[in-house]
């Protein structure tokens, strides 16, 4: 048996060849069972041992000898046979390398690398003749090895192989080879349990901590039948020295008895007897008797002597005489504190007390913590709990944390609303389709028609995601799962809410901005079938679904969904293809369709359903409404039994023209100056939109003309201020490209001429700010463009301020005219909606037409009305007459008689071909050096014709100068291109959104 692999590493290959990058492998007898497609294996591949994707077996040998594959590099698969038929699509389609289109299915950070490994072999001293980046070198391993990359990391100029050879050579340094871990690894955390009951913890507790001769001299002195035990007995019974003892006596907890001399008369009636008798002739003698026949005995003698004034000599008579005894008391220990006392100070004596607070922590969190959590509230480390679990009270626990971008946030759970007329006969169209896809009998009857793709054309406000979400819940209905693709970041907060809603603990969002971790937490949760719906930007396409029956592209029009870095895929057309193969239907949302999707629809190829009104809000919602707004509410059209329609804002154009001649110099026409303080007035919000960031969009001299350009891109440098916030007070000027993010400070003085008069021509969204602070001090703007959203989450903290009314006007550039829904915004103004539209580009009155009526769209989605003023150069402009009017089809129809009369698409298919190099006439000579080879293959071909080669319209980016070739034909133009070997710098966009 042998295996096809592609292996993680870049091969030069000829464009559109499904096999390159393809290598075949022998598969040993122990991996037979075990290895299938989509596995991920170690394989050797010319002198390195490298990691790769099995995309076929087969038991034909080739005619080559093959090498055996290693190992797998994880016991399972992690490509699905869906995901690699899609990645050849994609490669076929858009010439990409097999090994990109694959990559793009890979879980985050999955993959290891075999990487060399340098090693120092010999000590200090080295030898004299050593350069100086080798002494360098030396010295930088003998802290520790490296890697060849770690190495090219710290110090690049040490990592030649002029450098490590001769020193591998000598005997000095090793390079052998290491294993990198995988970037992206399950995130665990340590849990700890309480294992133990109230008894055991009172009988092994006192057996921890540390050594304690004072805690065992208590402890026996507790428990000893002996009141009064002596210090010589307490010593051996303890083990430990008098010193112990004294050292609890200092800090009064026992009281030492010294040893003393006692006195005690054997036989007090002998001994009166003798007072009479025998003692009658000794005096001293029967007075000493007699004071102690007066005391309890014993009697301590130094005492006794001392009050009774008795010689010690008289003492001995007695003695002698047989009447006293004197014997030696022993010095005894005693106890001065109260028992109960004795275990706390046993405790602390033994450092228990961390024990104590452990436990008592863990009980008071029902038993079970993470380790964080005891360290904060015990003080405690992990010593005290490995002691604690070694005594069998607690067990420490490894426990997978699970990275969920939506953690801690709280969906209300909503239920489908009551549909319009015109969403009923959609939603009839969409159930009828979706269930002829899912019935399983299909392909036993031989019905194997592919599944089908629906256009949804709806006015902004129409109530396509209602529509999304029931066709959601049919796919769950037959166990089936959901990708639901929104082209844009800023989109995916209002989206989560709507469907999470609907849809408890069964969707998750997928996009550029979660961590590595989560992307590898997700994908394994995807894969393993835990979520049913993923809401993402384009590369929610490629997740492991494994059980996908429905692909929603919401604004499908949108240029986000191409891919600017190879490969250069289009998602709603991947989404397409990926339906095709899962037998899911697709369905493709927008109010401004791009034409070739609108045109294929007209043409049959995939389903047109309209929803022409926009829909307000049912009846109570509009009475709840009227009696929060204190007002009744007039701005919707008649109700259609429960459901209120609305009408679409009106639209005003102005002529910027005219406000010039009138000497109005503002960025803002006196409309929209005068609809802007009445918005304010009335409480309400208003978005203003431009889409170029920046305060200015080039510096000049008015001297001489120079306009400072970026070094690297050729291009004018935008005026911008720092730090950049949402007011831009203050702040560093800066000039910043747009193109490369080259930064410079803002001379003040023409680098050209000298002179001290440099002006900021053009506006940007700095600007914008700027001019409504200046017109409204006390008004609260936002800004919401990529200079504001560089951090993860800004996007949901800008909306969430918008929504909140926690601001009034909103300045943005496109990211506003998505598909938002802003209850409170009644005015819409676009500051300059010429922008983009004179670029020499096919698709310019387009994304023009698409901007301007998704932005007026976002005004009157509530019952408060809606207004929208457009400011531009060129009323007449037939892309901002119909959207002025709402007019879709008014502009389908002009826009598609000018693509055809020039044969742009839907007509025809481009594929663009640029070059980039840092010289020149490199750039223009290999251009033009692919241009005849084309022109060779073209022929006598009548529906392929060449465009170029031409400079680009940004002919010099990032230091390179750019040239294009543009293949235009009625088929697939990619054919003329497939099997090409092309030199490096090359770049390949097939159907691309623009020719920039």
């Amino acid at each position: 048996m042998f295996a096809e692999v592609v292996v993680h590493t870049p091969t030069r290959q000829e464009l559109g060849d499904p096999d390159a990058g393809v290598f075949t492998y022998a598969v040993p007898d122990a991996l037979r069972a075990h290895l299938g497609p989509g596995h991920l294996v170690w394989v050797p591949f010319a002198n390195r041992r490298l990691q790769g994707i099995v995309i076929r077996l087969t038991d034909q040998a080739p005619t080559v000898p093959t090498r055996p594959i290693e190992a797998l590099a994880r016991p399972h698969p992690i490509v699905t046979p869906q995901q690699l038929e899609l990645a050849r699509w994609i490669s076929r389609r858009y010439l990409a390398p097999l090994l990109d289109c694959i990559r793009m299915m890979l879980p985050s950070g999955v993959a290891r690398r075999v990487d060399s490994l340098i090693e120092l072999t010999a000590k200090p001293p080295f030898p004299d003749d050593l350069l100086p980046e080798q002494r360098e070198l030396l010295a930088l391993l003998q802290r520790r090895p490296l890697t060849r990359r770690q190495l090219r990391r710290r110090a690049p100029q040490l990592a030649r192989r002029s450098i490590i050879d001769p020193l591998v050579q000598r005997g000095l340094i090793a390079v052998g080879r290491s294993v990198v871990e995988p970037a992206a690894r399950p995130r665990t955390g340590r849990r700890v349990r309480l294992v133990a009951d109230a008894v055991t913890i009172e009988r092994v507790l006192p057996t921890l901590g540390r050594s304690s001769r004072q805690a065992d001299a208590l402890a026996w002195l507790a428990t000893s039948s002996d009141p009064l035990p002596g210090l010589a007995d307490v010593c051996a019974a303890v083990g430990c020295s008098e010193g112990v003892i004294r050292s609890l006596a200092e800090r009064g907890w026992v009281k030492i008895t010294p040893q003393r001399r006692m006195l005690l008369v054997l036989d007090p009636t002998a001994a009166r007897e003798a007072l009479e008798t025998s003692l009658s002739r000794a005096p001293a003698q029967a007075a000493a008797l007699a004071a102690l026949l007066d005391r309890p005995q014993p009697v301590e003698e130094s005492a006794f002597r001392r009050e009774a004034s008795v010689r010690p000599e008289t003492l001995r008579a007695l003695e002698k005489r047989g009447l006293i005894r004197r014997e030696l008391e022993r010095s005894s220990v005693v106890l001065t504190i109260d028992p109960g006392e004795v275990k706390g100070i046993i405790e602390q004596l033994r450092g228990l007390e961390r024990y104590h607070r452990v436990l008592d922590a863990l009980q008071k969190a029902g038993g079970e913590a993470w380790v964080g959590f005891l360290y904060a509230e015990s003080g405690c480390d992990l010593v005290t709990l490995r002691e604690l679990e070694a005594a069998g009270l607690i067990a420490l626990e490894d426990v997978e944390i699970e990275r969920d971008p939506l953690a801690g946030r709280v969906f209300t759970t909503d239920r489908p609303p009551e549909l319009t007329a015109d969403q009923q006969v959609a939603w009839e169209t969409l159930r009828a389709g979706l269930l002829r896809a899912y019935e399983p009998t299909l392909r036993e009857k031989g019905e194997d028609a592919p599944p089908p793709v629906y256009l949804l054309h709806g006015v902004t406000g129409s109530g396509k995601t209602e529509l999304y979400l029931r066709a959601i819940a049919e796919a769950l209905a037959h166990q089936r799962q959901a990708i639901v693709l929104v082209p844009e970041i800023a989109l995916t907060p209002q989206t989560i809410q709507r469907f999470a809603a609907r849809f408890p603990g069964r969707v998750t969002v997928w996009h550029s901005e979660l961590s590595r971790g989560e992307r590898f937490d997700l994908w394994r949760r995807i894969h393993n079938g835990e979520i049913d719906i993923v809401i993402g930007s384009r590369s929610a396409l490629f997740v492991p679904l494994p059980r996908l029956g429905l692909i929603v592209v919401d604004e499908e029009h949108e240029p986000a969904y191409k891919q600017e870095r190879t490969p250069r895929y289009h998602a709603r057309d991947v989404a397409i293809a990926l339906g095709r193969i899962a037998r899911a239907p697709v369905i493709l949302g927008s109010a401004t369709p791009s034409l070739e999707a609108y045109h294929a629809a007209w043409r049959g190829r995939i389903h047109l359903i309209a929803l022409p009104r926009r829909v307000l809000a049912h009846r109570a919602t509009v009475a709840a409404w009227q009696t929060r707004l204190g007002k009744a509410v007039t701005h919707f059209c008649p109700q259609e039994g429960e459901v209120c329609y609305a009408e679409l804002p009106t639209v005003e154009i102005v002529d910027l023209r005219q406000e010039l001649r009138a000497g109005n110099r503002s960025i803002f026409s006196r409309a929209l100056q005068e609809a802007l303080a009445q918005t304010l007035a009335r409480k309400e919000q208003a978005i203003l939109f431009l889409n170029r960031r920046g305060a200015a969009t080039f510096v000049m001299c008015r001297d001489c003309g120079f306009v400072l350009r970026c070094k690297r891109c050729d291009v004018p440098l935008t005026y911008h201020k720092t730090p950049i916030s949402a007011g831009d007070a203050g702040g560093e000027d800066l000039l910043i490209c747009h193109h490369c993010n080259r930064r410079t400070p803002v001379p003040h003085v023409c680098p050209q001429c000298g002179s001290s008069r440099i002006r900021y021509f053009g506006a940007g969204t700095q600007r914008v700010v700027n001019e409504v602070l200046r017109l409204f001090p006390t008004a609260r703007v936002v800004r919401w463009d990529r200079d504001t959203t560089g951090r993860r989450g800004a996007h949901e903290r800008i909306l969430a301020q918008f929504v909140n009314h926690q601001a009034d006007v909103l300045v943005g550039t496109q990211m506003v005219a998505k598909g938002l829904d802003l209850p409170l915004v009644t005015l819409v103004g676009v500051v300059a909606a010429d922008i983009g539209l004179y670029l020499p580009d096919f698709r310019a009155a387009e994304r023009t037409f698409q901007l301007l009526a998704q932005v007026a769209g976002r005004a009157g989605r509530s019952p408060l009305g809606g207004r929208v003023i457009v400011q531009t150069y060129y009323p007449e402009h037939y892309a901002i007459r119909a959207a002025s009017r709402h007019d879709f089809e008014a502009f389908y129809r002009q826009e598609l008689r000018f693509r055809h009369e020039h044969g742009y698409p839907p007509f025809t298919r481009l594929a663009r071909l640029i070059y980039a190099h840092t010289n020149p006439d490199r750039a223009q000579e290999e251009s033009e050096r692919l241009a005849a080879i084309l022109r060779r293959r073209i022929g006598e071909r009548e529906d392929v014709s060449l465009i170029g080669p031409v400079p680009c319209f940004f002919s010099r980016l990032r230091g390179r100068y750019r040239w294009q070739i543009i293949l235009r034909s009625s088929r697939d133009p990619a054919d003329l291109i497939r099997g090409l070997s092309l030199s490096p710098g090359w770049r390949i966009d097939v159907d691309p959104i623009d020719v920039l």
